[in-house]
C-alpha cells in the first residue's frame, strides 16, 4: 500500500517551496555577483591533493589548491566546488578569490560559479509547476 498525499496539500504545499527555491535563487545569484563583482581577483593555482566527501552511493573529491596572491602570498585552500572524478593532481587551473580572506575561493568556470542559481532556478520552476498543475487538476 502507497502512501497518497492528500491532493489539496500537494498545491500549497509545492507553491510555497516553490516560493521558498525563488528567495534561494536571488539570494545566490545577488551573492555571487557581489564575489564577483567587487572583491573576485584571478590567479592560477595548481592542485595540490584531493579531499573526499563520501556520499551514499558516490564520492565528491574537493581539490586542495595551492597559489599565489596579487600581494605575492602564497595561499592554499580547499576549493567549494568538487567533481565525482576529482581533478589530476598537478593540474593548473584558475581560480577566483576575495583579497581580504584567499581561502575562500571558487575554481574560475561557469558551472562552479552558478551552480547555486542554476539548482534553485531548476527547483522553482518544477516546484512551480507540480503545484501549478495540481491547483488547476482540482477544477
Amino acid at each position: 500500500m502507497r502512501f497518497q498525499a492528500p491532493h489539496a496539500l500537494i498545491a500549497p504545499v509545492c507553491l510555497t517551496l516553490g516560493v521558498l527555491a525563488v528567495v534561494w535563487a536571488v539570494l545566490a545569484f545577488r551573492s555571487q555577483r557581489r564575489f564577483l563583482g567587487k572583491a573576485a581577483l584571478r590567479a592560477k593555482g595548481v592542485v595540490q591533493s584531493l579531499t573526499a566527501e563520501h556520499l551514499e552511493r558516490t564520492t565528491f573529491y574537493f581539490p586542495v589548491i595551492r597559489f599565489t596572491t596579487a600581494a605575492g602570498v602564497t595561499v592554499t585552500a580547499t576549493s567549494k566546488t568538487s567533481k565525482s572524478r576529482g581533478y589530476p593532481i598537478g593540474k593548473t587551473i584558475t581560480v577566483l578569490y576575495d583579497p581580504n580572506d584567499p581561502k575562500n575561493l571558487e575554481i574560475d568556470t561557469f558551472w562552479s560559479r552558478w551552480v547555486m542559481v542554476i539548482a534553485a532556478i531548476f527547483f522553482a520552476v518544477v516546484l512551480f509547476s507540480v503545484g501549478t498543475g495540481a491547483l488547476l487538476s482540482r477544477g
